[in-house]
């Protein structure tokens, strides 16, 4: 099973103390942000997502926000 927790900061040391009652093989722990960077580069060397230049996209939210004027 897969699950997200969100922790708030005061009991961020009891789930820690919880873990690690566990035994080592029951859970796995992944950063999410690690996860989601190697799909978003996965998905750009699949050509399933494209980049575009700084200067480029800096001159698309210029011209987006001169239009809100």
């Amino acid at each position: 099973m897969t699950m997200m927790l969100n922790v708030k900061d005061k009991y961020m040391h009891q789930l820690e103390s919880f873990v690690n009652s566990l035994p080592k093989d029951a859970i796995e722990i992944k950063k999410s942000l690690d996860i989601e960077i190697a799909n978003r580069i996965s998905d750009y060397q699949n050509n399933k997502s494209s980049s575009v230049s700084f200067e480029s996209g800096l001159e698309s939210l210029r011209e987006k926000l001169i239009s809100q004027i």
